[in-house]
């Protein structure tokens, strides 16, 4: 099994270069191990509204959101987690999941398990499979772009959003991940059409971009390798047993012991690292457990964890994210300026007022579209600034502000 870790070289880089302020130094503590002892969590946000797979009348769909207690930054990572069950078992007050996001809140994320449509088990085959692990997939595109656009209001810093999934969960986020339109499954254009892959969900939130940060995929596959391309990659940490029969370690039927033969056939974790060795990709992570199966740090059917393989799982997903985290994200200290972004809405001028320029300087902004692309950037040289937004077309748009000991996100509607 191998495990990256890149800890202890980021603090001595930090250090060399006399950027370790006392922000900084929390930070470095705050998400490679826990700095909170309590958790708040909203239960039951409702973040989309889809038909499930059979059925005529959509459903709403819902979140349980965590947070460390107390926190002050502005602009925090977000870790979306999807549970495992199947596709046709399972919601997102699984132990597991739970715990995961319990966990990383402690350590200073924000987290989020969501729901996904399931399919009735007694349509299960081949086909509803293939259709309902793109529906879950279309889910968590829904899930992704709602943090985006509720960025402010949950702190969210949109540029920092990671997926983790756990077996049907993992599916899900590889499938959003790595497919576009003209890789979609014949399966999902049968009647009733299925719909592009980002076409599910609240209108507020359609045009905001899917793109996320790195995929923990516990026990994943994807149908095709094919849809595995260097320009969609982002960094990919795996984690997979090597007897797993349920969703295959390297490749062959899903739930071979169970149904032989009958499930989709898929490519496990081990085929996909070959794809990416071809590729020639390097940025991705590999932990093969050996002799171990599926779901392994769960108790069958109890359904409770195993908790010495657990912490072996969660110590290799922490590594993971902090190894791809973006410092800093945000300052206790810079929160206290007064920081305004006027008039909004917007017509023609933005003006971004810092208050003590001594504190704020150098202070780079820049203005990013619902689909991720930067449209302007300055840097404040005053206690203000002000940005022509004139020409923009009219819609929501995301501020990043940043300096080295300090990250900030706001947002702003052009009219």
């Amino acid at each position: 099994m191998r495990i990256i870790h890149k800890l202890g070289m980021v603090v001595v880089a930090m250090l060399l270069c006399g950027l370790f302020t006392n922000a900084m130094a929390q930070a470095g503590r705050r998400y490679a191990e826990p700095v909170f002892d309590e958790v708040n969590v909203e239960s039951d946000i409702p973040f989309s509204s889809a038909i499930e797979e059979g059925e005529t009348s959509p459903i709403t769909l819902y979140l349980d959101f965590y947070e460390p207690q107390g926190d002050t930054l502005s602009a925090r990572p977000l870790v979306i987690t999807v549970f495992g069950g199947a596709f046709v078992a399972g919601g997102r007050d699984y132990v597991d999941m739970v715990e995961y996001c319990t966990r990383l809140a402690q350590h200073g994320y924000a987290a989020a398990s969501i729901d996904y449509r399931l399919l009735s088990i007694w349509n299960l085959n081949a086909t509803s499979l293939v259709r309902d692990a793109y529906m879950a997939a279309q889910d968590v595109s829904s899930a992704i772009r709602f943090f985006k656009c509720h960025c402010e209001e949950y702190r969210i810093d949109p540029e920092q959003v990671f997926l983790l999934g756990n077996s049907a969960g993992s599916i899900a986020i590889l499938c959003e991940m790595f497919m576009d339109e003209s890789e979609r499954p014949a399966e999902t254009y049968e009647s009733p059409d299925l719909g592009s892959m980002h076409s599910s969900g609240y209108e507020e939130y359609a045009g905001f971009s899917p793109a996320v940060a790195g995929v923990v995929p516990h026990w994943g596959g994807v149908l095709d390798l094919d849809v595995i391309s260097k320009e969609e990659y982002v960094p990919l940490c795996m984690i997979h047993g090597t007897d797993d029969t349920t969703v295959p370690y390297d490749s062959g039927y899903c739930y071979n012991g169970l149904l032989p033969g009958v499930m989709p056939f898929m490519y496990g974790s081990h085929a996909m690292v070959s794809r990416l060795d071809e590729l020639g990709v390097t940025d991705y992570e590999f932990h093969p457990f050996e002799g171990e199966g599926h779901a392994f740090y769960l108790v069958p059917v109890l359904y409770t964890l195993i908790e010495e393989k657990f912490d072996a799982c969660f110590s290799i997903t922490r590594d993971f994210l902090y190894n791809h985290l973006k410092f800093p994200t945000s300052s206790p200290e810079m929160e206290e300026t007064m920081i305004q972004v006027y008039p909004n809405p917007a017509t023609d001028i933005l003006t971004i007022s810092v208050g003590d320029v001594s504190r704020c300087q150098p202070l780079s902004v820049t203005v990013i579209d619902v689909t991720g692309r930067e449209v302007l950037a300055g840097t404040v040289s005053a206690t203000e600034m002000s940005l022509d937004v004139s020409h923009l077309p009219s819609g929501i748009y995301i501020i990043r502000l940043v300096q080295e000991d300090f990250w900030d996100v706001r947002k702003f509607l052009k009219r």
